[in-house]
């Protein structure tokens, strides 16, 4: 079982999580980061986030695909 189970999005530029947005937000609104003021449309944040989370589930999967190969074969030695 992977052990992560939430990541918060973070700002490309400075790695901060808030940001300020309108009401009713749409993907092709714009978000400012409430630490740098880095502005970036919804949208294009979502695939970052999309990308900052596959950077943290793939290892933690990978590393429980080997603990489970490992102790799958540990009788056969």
């Amino acid at each position: 079982m992977t052990k992560t189970d939430h990541t918060e999005i973070q700002c490309p530029q400075c790695g901060h999580n808030e940001f300020e947005h309108p009401e009713n937000l749409q993907d092709n609104d714009f978000v400012k980061c409430n630490s740098c003021y880095f502005e970036i449309m919804l949208a294009d944040l979502k695939e970052v986030g999309f990308e900052q989370a596959k950077d943290v589930a793939i290892p933690e999967a990978q590393a429980e695909v080997e603990k489970i190969f490992k102790n799958l074969f540990k009788g056969f030695k």
